[in-house]
């Protein structure tokens, strides 16, 4: 997988889960984003997390 699929899974979870609270979606978040954080090599999930806004910002600006 790559990092465009992994954050565009991320969003989706997390707006699934923000609208219906379906544990799954809040399972798939948490899954996608130790995915991202393993194949960028980050530490932390918090860090993933940083990651994924700042990509996703960065996409919104170009």
């Amino acid at each position: 997988m790559n990092e465009q699929f992994l954050i565009d899974q991320i969003i989706l979870h997390s707006q699934l889960y923000k609208k219906y609270q379906y544990k799954e979606n809040e399972i798939g978040f948490y899954q996608n984003l130790e995915a991202l954080r393993v194949l960028k090599g980050l530490s932390t999930q918090d860090n993933a997390l940083d990651y994924a806004i700042a990509f996703t910002e960065g996409v919104k600006a170009a």
